[in-house]
């Protein structure tokens, strides 16, 4: 599991996976920023700990969110050319934090 509180956090990742998967997590990311910010820049913007994007890296993470029936406030999956990523939200301190699991349709690896 990663966590994304940051603009840095997101840089830090961007080696580890595709660019199409990469633009559509920094789109999250800016929405948030929109959303939530209080006029920070974005490099300064920091999402509390309860509202980070999590990007779950295996199965089990998965599964094990998935059997959270109780805090899963939607499942949608978004289609890309080279995959698929489920975004999950889930009930944490009276709010909804996003979680992303990905799916590669290629042989690519991430």
């Amino acid at each position: 599991m990663k966590r994304i509180q940051c603009l840095k956090d997101l840089k830090a990742i961007q080696s580890e996976l595709s660019n199409e998967i990469v633009e559509y997590l920094k789109e999250e990311f800016y929405s948030l920023y929109e959303y939530l910010s209080n006029g920070e820049e974005v490099e300064d913007f920091l999402l509390p700990f309860y509202q980070s994007m999590i990007l779950l890296e295996d199965e089990g993470e998965l599964s094990n969110i998935m059997n959270k029936q109780l805090e899963l406030e939607f499942v949608e999956k978004v289609n890309l050319a080279n995959g698929t990523i489920f975004r999950i939200g889930v009930n944490v301190i009276e709010d909804i934090q996003l979680h992303y699991a990905i799916k590669i349709t290629s042989s690519d690896s991430h």
